[in-house]
């Protein structure tokens, strides 16, 4: 993926992310997860997920710098939008879609992408955020090994 003109430089102190994985037709992990750069965290799990409901956890300092490095190429400042028909040249449906909001010193930004939408322009950035959470220590909380 080209990054967006409005993405967020590497000098940026991003201080939290919300990452939000939603539902697809199928059995996808539906959950969210809010951290700050101090590594603590709030993980919900909604449906399909190892744990249903709130769990604080706290991550190391490496970790939460590691899980903002590997969103951070992606992340907007402003909104970006790749959903929906209507946004993307071709589309697939009943796939899930990543749901990210930051803020930091200098700003804030959202990016949501439906991981049906141009898929082959997109496959960058759908790896970077499928690959993003393993940075995290909530593998089991999620479900995953």
């Amino acid at each position: 993926m080209a990054e967006p003109r409005t993405a967020v430089t590497s000098q940026t102190q991003i201080r939290s992310i919300t990452y939000a994985a939603t539902p697809c037709h199928g059995f996808c992990p539906v959950y969210t997860v809010t951290i700050g750069a101090d590594g603590a965290g709030v993980f919900t799990g909604i449906r399909n997920t190892a744990m249903i409901g709130e769990r604080r956890f706290t991550a190391t300092p490496a970790q939460a710098a590691e899980f903002f490095k590997r969103l951070q190429p992606y992340l907007p400042t402003g909104e970006l939008l790749l959903s929906g028909p209507d946004n993307c040249k071709t589309y697939a449906t009943d796939l899930p879609s990543t749901d990210v909001k930051w803020t930091g010193a200098n700003g804030s930004g959202h990016l949501l992408y439906d991981h049906g939408c141009d898929r082959e322009e997109h496959r960058a950035l759908a790896g970077a955020l499928r690959a993003a959470p393993q940075a995290l220590p909530i593998a089991e909380l999620i479900g995953q090994r």
